[in-house]
């Protein structure tokens, strides 16, 4: 029981009648009409068919699940019994929330669990350290908590807020074996540990690092094996709309296998999540039936998720914003799991987010869309802007840079103090990444980076990736 998945028949039958799916449906459906959806899919279809289900954008269910959070109708199933989990989506206001079946979300972390142990992501003898974050509305610290309890490794919940001192006094006291947090977390210790007498790291027995959110870059990867040497580089993958449902472990050909590429290789369950890879032109369609065909193994395309872990609010052919490419196991990933399970998982090759969208920083995406409406607001009197993704240069930790040229000062506009004010609240900076963010004031365009050609303001430069 713990391990159910749902069938695509029984998904596809509540999407029917799933406000998601239809603008004329107000609430989702209750237990009873999920029930009798899902026993007419089962007694009616003999086989179904993806493709006649229309795409998924992440405008659509934005919208649907802004209306259906702020109903306060006995009616709305959605605020019913639900694990509430929160995505910032580069907005800038109140986190969007989205809502599952709350045992549905406890099934889905044994699974996850599941995949991990087959995958040698953890093991019984781990002692894992994790540092995510949690409160303000995030729950990554008790999600990995319990994902990697499921996987019968022990955790150790540190959290965002200890300091790095006592992290690795933790550390050396516990014999801990494993860190895991966002990348950029495990950038900032790590580079602690750099900083400290060789006698103080050489009490740290780390072989094995588990990060999440954005991906680490070469430069980081190369600073994290200089520092704690031949360690194993794995990486967990989710969001707040599907959960977590993948995973990255060098020895399944993954991470190892591609150190100098900006490319990473994600397994996954075939049980849980149906991945679809279609062209980039697919994006850009309206909520039509009709739509392009899947690409074949291999071809690199927008990455289209239906799982089957989700009912009561199903997610089916959405489109994640990240652009991959589907494979088999390589025969060295095939040694390594067991045999009852290799037809069953895939390999997802993930080339990065669609930049025509959007970028990452600090573990959240921005989308230019957000942050253009943002740099557009009469109040904000910004003549022109630009915002520079780039790293230290004393580290490999990522840091963000806007630089604004203003209006002069008038009294319908916000001073520079309150215009940072929001430019904090909007890219969620926190006392951790503080020192990674800057706002410039520029006195002309002399003060932006412009291109070569036609000495334009290149309003976003990614000098990271």
């Amino acid at each position: 029981m713990a391990l159910q998945r749902f069938s695509l028949p029984e998904v596809l039958a509540v999407a029917k009648i799933h406000p998601f799916y239809c603008s004329d449906v107000k609430y989702p459906p209750d237990a009873d009409e999920v029930q009798a959806a899902c026993e007419q899919a089962v007694k009616g279809a003999t086989e179904v068919d993806l493709r006649t289900q229309p795409l998924l954008h992440k405008g659509t269910i934005y919208q649907r699940v802004e209306r259906l959070t702020h109903d306060m109708s006995t009616k709305n199933v959605y605020r019913k019994s639900s694990y509430v989990t929160v995505t910032g989506g580069g907005s800038g206001g109140a986190p969007m929330i989205f809502a599952l079946e709350g045992h549905e979300n406890r099934r889905q972390r044994m699974q996850m669990g599941d995949l991990i142990r087959i995958c040698s992501i953890a093991s019984p003898t781990d002692w894992v350290l994790s540092l995510h974050m949690s409160g303000g509305l995030y729950r990554s610290l008790d999600l990995i908590t319990e994902i990697i309890e499921n996987s019968r490794a022990t955790v150790l919940s540190v959290g965002n807020n200890m300091p790095l001192d006592e992290v690795v006094d933790v550390l050396g006291h516990s014999h801990a074996n494993v860190i895991t947090g966002d990348s950029s977390q495990i950038v900032q210790l790590v580079r602690y540990i750099s900083t400290l007498p060789s006698q103080a790291q050489q009490r740290l027995r780390l072989d094995k690092i588990i990060y999440t959110s954005e991906p680490l870059t070469g430069t980081q990867r190369a600073f994290i094996y200089t520092t704690l040497g031949d360690v194993k580089i794995c990486s967990f993958m989710g969001s707040a709309e599907v959960g977590p449902w993948a995973v990255s472990h060098p020895d399944l050909g993954g991470e190892g296998g591609l150190a100098d590429s900006s490319t990473r290789d994600f397994v996954f369950d075939t049980r849980s999540m149906i991945i679809e890879i279609l062209p980039l032109t697919a994006s850009e369609a309206t909520d039509s039936p009709s739509g392009p065909d899947p690409l074949p193994l291999g071809e690199r395309g927008i990455i289209v998720q239906t799982s089957l872990q989700r009912l009561r609010n199903p997610l089916v052919r959405y489109i994640t914003g990240d652009i991959g490419s589907l494979h088999q196991l390589t025969p060295s990933a095939r040694a390594l799991i067991p045999e009852t399970d290799r037809q069953y998982l895939r390999v997802l090759r993930m080339h990065g987010r669609d930049r025509r969208f959007g970028f990452k920083w600090y573990g959240t995406y921005f989308e230019f869309e957000n942050l253009k409406a943002l740099m557009l607001a009469e109040e904000c009197g910004i003549l022109q802007w630009q915002v520079i993704l780039d790293q230290l240069k004393s580290s490999p930790q990522p840091t963000l840079e806007v630089r604004l040229l203003r209006a002069s000062p008038q009294a319908d506009i916000l001073s520079d103090e309150a215009l940072i004010r929001r430019l904090w609240t909007f890219f969620l900076v926190l006392p951790e990444n503080k020192d990674l963010f800057r706002v410039e004031f520029v006195k002309d365009l002399s003060g932006f980076e412009r291109s070569a050609t036609g000495s334009k303001v290149i309003q976003f430069l990614d000098k990271l990736h």
